[in-house]
């Protein structure tokens, strides 16, 4: 077991923050406490839960923070650096399931490689989670991930490690970004010139359950709109994770095919759709190999259906996250001559 008291400094911090998260953060202690490598110590962040949270935590050896509300998840994670000792920081959310050799993986690929300053993990193809939703956005992760460039720009802060003087050096996570705070904070890494790296083979188990409404509310408010937003404002734009060249083509396609019945006559319609609909699956067929391998064909066909939904959606996001990076920069200009008197 890792020492709990004294000041001697453990090879690794794991900190986890968490809002309502009791249903899952028990299995999580339980995968961090059974790991291999003992030297470590976890900091939990209760960010104003109102469930079971606290109580599962204080059942483990571990240091509990709470916020008296809910603050967001940067404020949280930086919270918790702050009371580490660390010399490396593993930030975790309280739904990932880590493996017994992760956090020894963890130091010594730092050991390892000098150059790299902060990594982050995969999701593992297996789903702790049943239905089809948890299932296909889990399928959707971990094959982004193992077909992504190994060099990132970006980080993942659900199982993504740094080195502490890196990231207090930075100044952690901004709590201005409620949503991908993590990604900002690997714009900023690359930017200072700091690599990063997808370690592909440090993979861990994804606990969220996902409904159809929550996927859809996750992918995009949680992504779609902040993500552009953010590309837009720190100018890190690479065709890489979902933003590779058949991601962008297949936004177009879904919405031909959306749009195509009221464009052309009944008569041809037929032949648009199906050439259109075999465009689509064309261009995302080696994910759909990848999950037919997976789950087989009938999963495979709801997955397409599911897939040409997301880029509807994520197209819809697009739009949205242009119309709000332009307008927050009308009213940052705005409060600016306001201020100035002009």
């Amino acid at each position: 077991m890792p020492e709990t008291e004294g000041s001697r400094q453990p090879a690794i911090s794991v900190v986890i923050p968490v809002c309502n998260g009791a249903d899952t953060l028990h299995a999580c202690l339980e995968s961090v406490y059974r790991s291999a490598f003992s030297d470590f110590e976890v900091v939990v962040v209760d960010d104003g839960s109102v469930d079971a949270t606290a109580a599962v935590a204080k059942s483990f050896p571990c240091t509990m923070l709470q916020l008296p509300k809910n603050s967001g998840a940067a404020t949280a994670r930086n919270l918790g650096a702050r009371e580490t000792r660390g010399r490396i920081l593993f930030f975790l959310d309280a739904d990932i399931l880590i493996r017994p050799e992760t956090l020894g993986t963890i130091v010594h690929a730092f050991a390892e490689w000098a150059e790299v300053d902060a990594l982050f993990g995969s999701f593992a193809k297996e789903c702790p989670s049943g239905g089809f939703f948890s299932r296909y956005k889990n399928l959707v992760h971990h094959y982004t991930h193992q077909t992504s460039n190994s060099e990132a720009v970006t980080f993942c802060s659900g199982f993504g490690a740094v080195r502490r003087e890196v990231f207090f050096r930075l100044g952690g996570f901004d709590p201005r970004w409620r949503y991908l705070e993590d990604i900002e904070f690997g714009h900023r890494l690359h930017l200072r010139g700091h690599r990063i790296l997808l370690f592909k083979e440090l993979q861990m188990a994804h606990c969220k359950h996902y409904t159809l409404r929550s996927l859809i509310r996750s992918d995009l408010v949680g992504r779609a709109i902040p993500w552009t937003k953010l590309m837009l404002e720190t100018r890190v734009v690479r065709r890489d994770l979902n933003l590779q060249w058949h991601n962008l083509l297949s936004v177009p396609v879904a919405y031909l095919i959306l749009i195509s019945p009221a464009l052309l006559r009944h008569g041809q319609l037929h032949l648009l759709l199906a050439a259109l609909c075999l465009l689509f699956v064309a261009l995302n067929c080696r994910f759909l190999r990848f999950v037919c391998r997976e789950q087989g064909f009938v999963f495979t066909a709801q997955a397409c259906a599911m897939s040409w939904l997301s880029y509807l959606y994520s197209g819809l996001g697009l739009v949205l996250g242009v119309v709000g990076y332009f307008r927050d920069r009308w009213r940052a200009t705005a409060a600016l001559h306001d201020s100035s008197g002009t």
